[in-house]
């Protein structure tokens, strides 16, 4: 005759805490590594459209001081051919030129252009003319070499909270 032997059974579900701290900490991992992840693609994108801006910005620089060295040659051929009217030359010289805007309505008289950065962004080059006879400087100062936007916000603020 044989004696049968109990054992105990013990439940299926049960998981040791070490069993559980293991998962824990795995998972953990995982979170962290797809957090890391997002952000290094997110900061990559970023870098990117960064590098652009500044192809961008470097190539349309290029092209104003392109147009900067034409202005200066006009100016420069404007006072040698004629000091006493001097204005009046460059005025007539630079009117042809695309994209500039001169002003010789005001005692120090300007010239404005601008050069596209990209579809929404231009640089503005405003160069404030010397006087004849106080060329020791140049024949102009650049009072302005910035980013402008190249078209105006029409932000539409108005708030239709209630309608009858």
């Amino acid at each position: 005759m044989t004696k049968k032997i109990k054992r105990r059974a013990y439940p299926v579900t049960n998981i040791g805490s070490v069993s559980l701290l293991m998962t824990f900490i795995v998972l953990c991992l995982a979170i962290f590594a797809a957090l890391s992840l997002s952000g290094a693609l997110t900061e990559y994108r970023y870098s990117q459209r960064i590098a652009q801006h500044n192809t961008d910005y470097y190539h349309a620089s290029d092209q104003a001081v392109g147009m900067l060295k034409n202005i200066d040659g006009i100016l420069k051929n404007a006072y040698e051919q004629d000091p006493d009217h001097y204005y009046e030359t460059v005025e007539e010289q630079l009117s042809p030129i695309v994209h500039t805007d001169t002003d010789f309505t005001t005692e120090v008289p300007s010239v404005t252009y601008e050069v596209p950065i990209n579809d929404s962004q231009a640089l503005k080059v405003v160069l404030v003319l010397n006087p004849p006879g106080q060329m020791e400087e140049g024949y102009y100062r650049i009072t302005s070499w910035q980013e402008t936007p190249s078209s105006r916000w029409n932000g539409d603020d108005s708030l239709n909270l209630m309608t009858f």
